[in-house]
């Protein structure tokens, strides 16, 4: 008699769509909400809320949200700092070119005697011109490149934090600290 109700394969579609795929769906649809985000937990709790018959639809109607909001944003972060408001650092050589009785940069000989726990002054510049002198703890010095963690706290440069790994040249260097190795 029950097969004449119901034949197997519509239960296993039935359990399918009502029972699980909404759930797997769900925290499929929640990573385009930023982790942090409380938005998170908080579909993944109401999904539970939802009569079992709606929420397939009700699943779909929270992947727009997520789509136009949470996707939105995240996008949006990732592109700050990489893409919208991009920095680059600017060369102290080419400064004190311009400006050689005002903007004055250590000498060739000094900038030799950088190593690891020294720190160096830097100016990093945006594309509208905005530019933040910081300063950056050297952590190894290579042929080219020297590498350094960022020490200050930018005002206005998005995406660019304290502990930040920093790669520049020796024309970038506007500043050196020697007495913060000693310090160390």
């Amino acid at each position: 008699m029950l097969n004449a109700i119901v034949s197997w394969p519509a239960l296993l579609i039935a359990l399918l769509v009502f029972g699980f795929a909404p759930g797997a769906f769900l925290r499929v649809v929640v990573l385009a909400f930023h982790l942090d985000d409380p938005r998170r937990q908080e579909l993944l709790a109401e999904l539970h809320a939802v009569p079992r018959i709606e929420r397939p639809f009700w699943v779909c109607e929270q992947l727009e949200v997520a789509l136009f909001e949470g996707l939105g944003e995240r996008l949006l972060w990732m592109a700050t700092g990489r893409v919208i408001h991009r920095w680059h650092l600017k060369s102290g050589i080419e400064l004190n070119q311009a400006h050689p009785e005002t903007f004055w940069i250590p000498t060739h000989r000094e900038k030799a005697l950088v190593r690891p726990g020294v720190c160096v002054k830097l100016l990093f510049e945006m594309h509208d011109g905005f530019g933040e002198r910081m300063w950056v703890e050297v952590i190894a010095v290579g042929r080219r490149y020297t590498v350094g963690r960022l020490s200050n706290v930018p005002c206005g440069i998005p995406r660019l934090y304290p502990g930040t790994l920093i790669r520049f040249r020796p024309e970038h260097v506007i500043g050196i600290d020697f007495r913060s190795a000693i310090r160390r």
